[in-house]
Order: structure tokens, then C-alpha cells, then sequence
């Protein structure tokens, strides 16, 4: 699959390791999620895409704040 912004077709799945956090201080004692991706990265243009498994998602978007 070429790249969403260039249509380069040279990528490169890497592993990562991340923490997400909601932004600002009043979720600062809301615990982060730590995600191991792999991260399809462009060599052309540098863009990057991972998806978040399940699991993660489901903890994250139980700490979510309420709209």
C-alpha cells in the first residue's frame, strides 16, 4: 500500500514503544497507556501511521473525560 501523503511505495514497518496521555492539568492523575506499534514510516516523506490494539484502546477510552 503506497504512502497516504507521498504515494511512495518505500516504507518500512518499525517498532515503537509510546505512552499516550490526555493533554493538561486536570487529567494529570489520569494514568497514560503504554502501545508497543509497529509504525509503517515513509522513507520519502517521513509520515508515519499504527493503530492502537484493542486492549489499549479500551483502557484509554475508559480514562476518556466527558464531553
Amino acid at each position: 500500500m503506497p504512502c497516504s501523503e507521498c504515494a511512495s511505495e518505500k516504507q518500512v514497518g518499525v517498532p515503537a514503544e509510546m505512552m499516550l496521555h490526555f493533554t493538561g492539568p486536570k487529567n494529570l492523575d489520569k494514568p497514560g497507556v503504554w502501545l508497543f506499534p509497529m509504525i509503517l514510516l515513509c522513507l520519502d516523506c517521513g509520515s508515519s501511521r499504527f493503530s492502537v490494539p484493542e486492549k489499549e484502546l479500551a483502557l484509554f477510552a475508559s480514562g476518556a473525560p466527558k464531553s
